[in-house]
C-alpha cells in the first residue's frame, strides 16, 4: 500500500509532471451566502437560517458549512486519487509479472531502492555540509559521517550486484531527474526564468544545489578577497551599467544593454541600474520600483544579458546616486571596475534639473539626469579610478544580428591608456555577432612631428600587436597640426586625477626604443636603466614613463608669495570645437564604412563648463553612427605574459 500513496502524493504535489493525470482537479463549489433571512441547506440535510436583526452564529453555521463541504470535497478527491494510483501501481506490476520468471526484474528493482536510500543519505549530507538553517533533523544520533557513509554504502553495493543495471539505474535517475528541473524551470517572456515552484499549488519546494551554489560563492569570495587588484592577464570588465527608463522600466537607451551583453566575453561581472528620482515616503513607490525591476529584467532577456539589475529611487543627483552605486555595488573583488553609460543624444534639452512637480507634469519626457549631472558622474568616477565607456549607438547590433561581411571595428589609439581600447574592442570581437564577418583595424595617431617617420612608428605598433597576440590592421594617421593630445592627456599644468593618461602613442613608443637601446647598452657595460617597471600594485610591467618636454611660459604658473595667495594660469587651455571637429573629419575619411568606432574620451576636467564638453564630444561624433569613448584609470590593462 506504500508504493501506490507515495506515487499519489508525487502527482498531487506535482512534481513529475507527467503524473498529472493521477490526479482529479478540484471542482469549485460556489459558497454559501448569509443575508437577511436567507435558508441554507447543509449537506447534512439540516436547514439554517441566518437573520440580520440577530446574527446570533449564522455566519459561523455558515462557514462551517463551508469548510465542511470543501474537506468532504477533498476527502473524495484523495480517495479517487488514491484509487488510480493504485491501479497504475497494479499495471507496472503486472508488467513486470508477464515476464514469467520475477528473478528477471529483481536486479533493477533492487537498484531502485539502494538509489532512493543513497539519496535520501547524500540530501541528508548535503544539507548537513552547507549548514542549512532549515535542516533541522530530529533523529538524536544524526550525523553527516553517517550520511555521506550510507550514500557510498549504497552505490557501493549497487555496483556490487550488477554493474550493468546500477550504470543503467543511475541514467534512468539522471533522466528523471533533468525532466524534473526543465520542467520546474517555468520561462517566463523572452526566456526569463521564474522561481522553481509547483504549476498548480504555487508552493516553492526548494531546492538543495541552491544551498550548495551560495556556499561555495561564499568561501570562493572569502578566499580572493583581499587580491581586488588582480594582473593584467586577469583582468576583465565588471560592469555597471546606466540605463535610463520610462515610467513602466523600459529601457530608452536599450543599445547600451546590447554592448554590455557583448562584453560578456570577458567574462565579469553584469550590473545594471536605472535610476529615478522619487522617495519611499509615498506611498506605491516600491510596488512602482519592483515593477519597474521587472520590466527591466526582461528587457536584458531580450539581449542574452546575464547579470543582475536594480532600480534605484533617491531625491538626490543623479551623479550622487551612481556613485553611491559605483561604491557599493558587488562584493569586495567582484566589484564594477567599468562604468558604461549611454551618450545624452538631446543633451541641449537636459541642460537644467527638473523638480519632482516638473516631473509629474512631463512624464512623456522624464529623464534621470540633466548635462551638469552627467559630467560630474564621469569625473566623479575618474577619481574613483573606475574605467568609464560612452556609448553612441545609433545603428548598434543587437541578439541575433549577424555583421555583414568585411565588417570592421576601428580604433583611434591618440593616447596610452594601458591598453584598454584595444582589450574591450577585442572581447566585442569575439562575440557571436562580430567573431564570423569583422575585423579589427588600428589607427594610431601620430599628434607631434617628434613622432618621427610613420612607417618606423607603424613597424613598432605591428611588433607591439604581435607581442599582446591580437590580430588587427595596423595605419598610421596624423594631426600633427592640432594640439588634440591635450585633449585626452593630462599635463603637470592640468587640475586631472591620477591615473588619466599622461602619454600619446608617439610618446609611448618612443620612450620603449629608448630603453630598449639603454638596455642593450647596459648589457654591453655602459649605464642604463630597465626597458619595463613593475608595478607594485599587481606585478604588471608597465613602460617607463616618458618625461615631457618642459612647459612653455604660457602654462608656467609662478610660486605664491604666501600661503594664502593663489595664482591662476594666464592662459588656461579649454576643449575646443575645431579640435574635435578636425579629429572627426578624419574618423569620416578613414572610417566611412566601419561597423564601430573606437576612441578614447576626453577629459571633462579640462572643460570650462559641462556644455563645453557635451559640445566637444557631440563634434566628435557628428555622421558617426556607432562609437565608443573609453577612459582608462592608469594601470595597464595588456600584458605579453600568457
Amino acid at each position: 500500500a506504500g508504493a501506490p500513496q507515495l506515487l499519489g502524493a508525487i502527482a498531487a504535489d506535482d512534481v513529475i509532471p507527467f503524473l498529472k493525470f493521477l490526479t482529479k482537479k478540484k471542482r469549485d463549489r460556489p459558497k454559501v451566502k448569509a443575508s437577511v433571512e436567507d435558508s441554507v441547506i447543509t449537506s447534512n440535510g439540516f436547514l439554517a437560517f441566518s437573520t440580520s436583526e440577530s446574527n446570533l452564529g449564522g455566519s459561523s453555521t455558515v462557514d462551517g458549512a463551508n469548510s465542511l463541504a470543501e474537506s468532504e470535497t477533498s476527502a473524495d478527491i484523495e480517495d479517487q486519487n488514491s484509487k488510480r494510483a493504485v491501479w497504475f501501481s497494479w499495471g507496472i506490476a503486472s508488467i513486470g509479472t508477464l515476464l514469467g520468471n520475477i528473478d528477471h526484474i529483481t536486479p533493477i528493482l533492487t537498484m531502485f531502492y539502494l538509489m532512493m536510500y543513497g539519496g535520501i543519505n547524500l540530501c541528508c549530507f548535503l544539507l548537513a555540509w552547507v549548514d542549512s538553517p532549515g535542516f533541522r533533523p530530529q533523529f538524536r544520533f544524526f550525523s553527516k559521517k553517517t550520511a555521506l557513509l550510507g550514500f557510498v554504502w549504497c552505490l557501493v553495493l549497487s555496483f556490487l550486484i550488477s554493474w550493468l543495471m546500477a550504470l543503467l539505474a543511475l541514467l534512468l535517475l539522471y533522466a528523471i531527474f533533468k525532466y524534473i528541473n526543465i520542467s520546474s524551470q517555468q520561462q517566463g517572456p523572452w526566456n526569463v526564468p521564474k522561481a522553481k515552484v509547483d504549476s498548480k499549488t504555487g508552493t516553492n519546494w526548494g531546492d538543495v544545489y541552491d544551498s550548495i551554489r551560495y556556499k561555495l560563492t561564499t568561501a570562493i569570495l572569502a578566499k580572493v578577497t583581499g587580491s581586488e587588484n588582480f594582473h593584467a592577464k586577469n583582468w576583465r570588465p565588471q560592469l555597471l551599467t546606466f540605463v535610463d527608463t520610462d515610467e513602466k522600466g523600459v529601457p530608452l537607451s536599450s543599445e547600451v544593454l546590447a554592448l554590455a551583453s557583448q562584453f560578456q566575453g570577458g567574462r565579469g561581472l553584469n550590473i545594471v541600474v536605472s535610476i529615478k528620482q522619487g522617495s519611499y515616503l509615498r506611498q506605491g513607490t516600491y510596488e512602482f520600483a519592483q515593477h519597474c525591476n521587472e520590466t527591466l529584467k526582461e528587457s536584458m532577456g531580450k539581449e542574452r544579458l546575464q547579470g543582475f539589475c536594480k532600480v534605484l529611487i533617491t531625491q538626490s543627483r543623479f551623479n550622487e546616486a551612481a556613485w553611491a552605486a559605483g561604491t557599493h555595488a558587488g562584493l569586495g573583488p567582484v566589484s564594477p571596475n567599468t562604468i558604461l553609460l549611454s551618450w545624452m543624444e538631446n543633451w541641449r534639452r537636459r541642460l537644467a534639473p527638473m523638480s519632482m512637480d516638473e516631473m509629474s507634469d512631463h512624464t512623456d519626457d522624464v529623464y534621470s539626469c540633466n548635462v551638469e549631472e552627467f559630467v560630474d558622474t564621469l569625473k566623479g568616477f575618474s577619481n574613483m579610478r573606475r574605467a568609464v565607456c560612452v556609448l553612441k549607438g545609433r545603428k548598434f547590433p543587437r541578439y541575433g544580428d549577424v555583421m555583414p561581411p568585411d565588417s570592421t571595428i576601428d580604433i583611434y589609439w591618440l593616447v596610452d591608456d594601458g591598453g584598454l581600447c584595444l582589450l574591450l574592442s577585442y572581447i566585442i570581437s569575439r562575440n557571436s555577432i562580430w567573431r564570423r564577418n569583422a575585423s579589427l583595424r588600428v589607427y594610431a595617431v601620430s599628434t607631434t612631428s617628434e613622432d618621427g617617420d610613420r612607417e618606423n612608428l607603424k613597424q613598432l605598433v605591428v611588433e607591439f600587436f604581435q607581442q599582446i597576440r591580437i590580430n588587427a590592421s595596423v595605419f598610421v594617421v596624423s594631426l600633427h597640426e592640432t594640439d588634440i593630445a591635450d585633449d585626452f592627456r593630462a599635463r603637470s599644468c592640468d587640475v586631472c586625477p591620477m591615473g588619466v593618461p599622461d602619454m600619446t602613442i608617439g610618446e609611448k613608443f618612443r620612450s620603449l626604443k629608448d630603453d630598449a637601446m639603454s638596455t642593450a647598452s647596459s648589457a654591453s657595460g655602459q649605464s642604463g636603466q630597465p626597458a619595463f617597471l613593475s608595478l607594485g600594485i599587481n606585478g604588471a610591467c608597465i613602460p617607463t614613463p616618458y618625461s615631457p618636454p618642459r612647459l612653455s611660459k604660457k602654462f608656467a604658473q609662478p610660486l605664491p608669495v604666501n600661503e594664502n595667495e593663489v595664482y591662476v594660469e594666464e592662459t588656461r587651455r579649454f576643449l575646443l570645437p575645431d579640435t574635435a571637429k578636425k579629429f572627426n573629419e578624419l574618423i569620416r575619411e578613414n572610417s566611412v564604412d566601419a561597423s564601430l568606432v573606437v576612441t578614447h574620451l576626453p577629459l571633462p576636467h579640462k572643460a570650462s563648463s559641462a556644455n563645453e564638453f557635451m559640445a566637444y564630444v557631440d563634434t566628435m561624433f557628428e555622421n558617426v553612427d556607432n562609437m565608443l569613448l573609453m577612459q582608462g584609470t592608469g594601470v595597464e590593462y595588456m600584458t605579453t605574459v600568457a
